[in-house]
């Protein structure tokens, strides 16, 4: 809409003449010769139509409200908070009606966004190959910005292929962001801070600890130059792993503890849970199961509560090991198996790994040959996500069981492919 045809659309809806709108320092003439687009107003005259229009200059001269960026916004948070309370439908439906408003008036950052939630939706439902879809549309709609503007985009498609299995190019995703970004010297803080995090646990989980504790050093570094609680809060649950991992249980607790508050405190529900998931973790590592079954409890009811398959599964599964812990194995069997039932294959393929070993070790001295092949099936999905530490260790299991069950051979045999496996990832 052009800037003539604006001013009188305006200037009818409030019920005023072209002499009306003009006085007392311009004439209805002028007035006319700019609705009709033949003239275009000086910024004096802008500013006395804009004020007799009761709309700010940059309103009438774009048509864009001056608070429409604030009000969308707004909307923005409020949607991600209904997606973290399971209610996708409401959130798909405004990410959907926020992402038309704002490309409507060129608001092209916004609308990114948007997309963005909709991925998020997606990601949410399981719907992996969808999810990457939009965020890589996410990032079309991003060209021409600042590569920082593409920061979420790009970790939401490297959670995607983490989530199938492809840790290789879900590093690449992030580390080639990381370079462009010092590159072009825009090393953003809170742009670095979103890169640094999820590699945390990609390297974690790929066995790669010295490159994972490189990586939540640097967030660490970065995190008192970011006042974003959402992002520092992902941090601190991803460098706990860190600390665990070196001993250092204090602080792990402390920061998944700094996470839980920041959580609560943007009413995000569904990542709420996760952090009493990652509290109860610690707790079964440290051999706390009473306290590890309350984190771990909490985090189920939030799963369920927010119709989260994936994260109930997640609970489930340590829950499965507390019970196997403490002797209730026939109890933890039941438990893993719904886990198994909620979680498919290609949701996310190291978890679905751990899944089926779980079951194996709860099977072990009941059923051996359920055992054997729920670890042989572990195995196989450990291989698909390229986990050639958790292959490793699968494999000495399934060389334990083979060796209790007398078949020495077989023993030797899982024994020398796991330590294989270890050296080929070396």
């Amino acid at each position: 809409m052009s800037l003539g045809t604006r001013l009188r659309r305006l200037r009818i809806e409030r019920g005023l003449t072209q002499r009306e709108l003009a006085d007392p320092l311009y004439t209805h003439a002028y007035v006319s010769t700019i609705e009709a687009g033949r003239r275009q107003p000086s910024a004096a005259a802008l500013d006395h139509f804009a004020t007799k229009l009761d709309i700010a200059p940059s309103e009438l001269l774009t048509g864009t409200p001056a608070d429409l960026p604030a009000r969308l916004e707004i909307r923005l948070q409020e949607a991600r908070i209904a997606v973290s309370s399971g209610e996708m439908d409401t959130a798909e439906r405004e990410f959907s009606r926020i992402r038309r408003e704002a490309m409507a008036h060129n608001l092209n950052r916004l609308a990114a966004r948007a997309e963005q939630g909709s991925a998020l939706c997606a990601e949410r439902r399981g719907k992996l190959e969808d999810a990457l879809e939009r965020y890589e549309h996410a990032e079309e709609m991003l060209r021409g910005e600042p590569p920082t503007a593409r920061v979420d985009a790009v970790v939401g498609k490297a959670r995607c292929f983490q989530f199938l299995g492809d840790t290789r190019y879900s590093t690449y995703l992030l580390e080639s962001l990381i370079e462009t970004l010092r590159r072009e010297e825009l090393t953003d803080p809170a742009a670095m801070l979103a890169l640094h995090a999820p590699l945390v646990s990609i390297y974690y989980e790929g066995g790669l600890y010295k490159n994972a504790a490189e990586a939540a050093a640097q967030a660490m570094r970065l995190a008192p130059h970011v006042d974003e609680p959402f992002r520092l809060a992902v941090m601190s649950v991803n460098v706990a792993r860190v600390f665990l991992q070196k001993g250092l249980v204090e602080e792990a607790t402390g920061a998944l503890r700094r996470a839980e508050d920041l959580f609560r405190q943007l009413t995000l529900k569904t990542e709420l849970g996760r952090a009493h998931l990652a509290l109860g973790f610690v707790e079964v590592r440290e051999g706390n199961y009473e306290r590890a079954r309350a984190e771990l409890e909490s985090a189920l009811a939030i799963a369920r509560e927010t119709n989260n398959g994936l994260d109930e599964a997640y609970a489930l599964q340590e829950l499965a090991r507390v019970e196997r812990l403490t002797g209730r194995v026939v109890e933890g069997r039941a438990l893993i198996e719904r886990a198994i039932e909620l979680v498919g294959s290609d949701d996310d393929v190291t978890f679905a790994g751990a899944c089926h070993r779980e079951l194996g070790l709860c099977t072990v001295e009941l059923e051996p040959a359920v055992a054997e092949k729920s670890l042989r099936s572990a195995i196989e999905l450990f291989e698909r996500s390229d986990s050639p530490g958790e292959v490793a260790v699968t494999y000495r299991m399934l060389g334990d069981l083979q060796a209790s069950q007398g078949d020495h051979s077989g023993a030797c045999e899982s024994f020398r492919v796991g330590i294989m496996a270890l050296e080929h990832s070396v």
